[in-house]
């Protein structure tokens, strides 16, 4: 090969990375993004308030479902209630 053919598919890969990136933005920026993952924002019933990861393959999620808060562990396949929470509290 060329100088001229590795330069032209160089460009091309750059125009094409370029080409997606643009398109991810726009996506972002109209809320695309949002309304395929099934996201409502604050309006909706079901939100994840917060994730902290504990290791690789296990996580504690803070879920809002109908004004009440659940703290649950995601580990692999299994999801534990670790609490309850009522209407409106926060843990300390």
């Amino acid at each position: 090969m060329e100088l001229a053919e590795y330069s032209r598919f160089f460009l091309s890969l750059a125009f094409v990375v370029a080409l997606m990136w643009g398109l991810a933005w726009l996506a972002k920026r109209s809320g695309l993004d949002k309304r395929m993952r099934g996201a409502t924002g604050s309006a909706g019933r079901l939100s994840v308030s917060e994730v902290h990861y504990i290791d690789p393959k296990r996580k504690l999620l803070l879920v809002r479902a109908d004004g009440r808060e659940y703290l649950l562990l995601v580990g692999g396949e299994q999801v534990t209630v670790i609490d309850k929470l009522g209407e409106g509290t926060h843990a300390a």
